[in-house]
C-alpha cells in the first residue's frame, strides 16, 4: 500500500516566496500549493485537507492570529509554520497566544525548511504502557 505525502499550504504575498517553498517541498515529495492572499488560502482549505501550512505573518495585517486561529479551526489537526521578516522574539509577541509549530526568519535555507516539513509532518507514534 502506497500512502502519500501530506499536503503542505504556502501562503505569501510575494511571488518569490511561494515559488521558492514550492520548489524546497516539491523536492522532498510533498504535493504544495501556494496562495497569494489570505482569501484564496480560504478558498483553498475549503476544498482541500493540509497536513502543514507555511504562512507570511504580514500577510493578514493586524488581523493575523484571528485569521490564523481560523483557518486552523477549518484544517483540525494542520500544523502552522509562520515565516517571516520580523525577528522570532517580535514575531512570538505580535502573535500572543497563537502557538505555531515554528517560526522561520527570511531568508531562510532550503534545509531548515525541510527540517520543519519533516518534523511537523511526522506521525504521533503509538503511545507506549508504562
Amino acid at each position: 500500500m502506497t500512502t502519500s505525502k501530506p499536503r503542505i499550504l504556502v501562503l505569501d504575498d510575494e511571488k518569490l516566496i511561494r515559488w521558492s517553498l514550492k520548489q524546497i517541498l516539491s523536492q522532498d515529495g510533498y504535493e504544495v500549493d501556494t496562495a497569494a492572499s489570505t482569501d484564496e488560502a480560504v478558498d483553498l482549505c475549503s476544498l482541500k485537507r493540509y497536513g502543514l501550512i507555511f504562512a507570511d505573518l504580514e500577510i493578514c495585517g493586524d488581523q493575523g492570529r484571528s485569521f490564523y486561529k481560523k483557518l486552523l479551526s477549518r484544517q483540525d489537526g494542520t500544523k502552522l509554520v509562520i515565516v517571516t521578516a520580523l525577528a522570532k522574539d517580535q514575531a512570538e509577541r505580535e502573535l500572543a497566544d497563537l502557538v505555531p509549530f515554528e517560526i522561520l526568519e527570511k531568508p531562510f535555507d532550503s534545509e531548515a525548511i525541510k527540517d520543519t516539513a519533516r518534523r511537523a509532518l511526522v506521525p504521533a507514534a503509538p503511545a507506549e504502557g508504562r
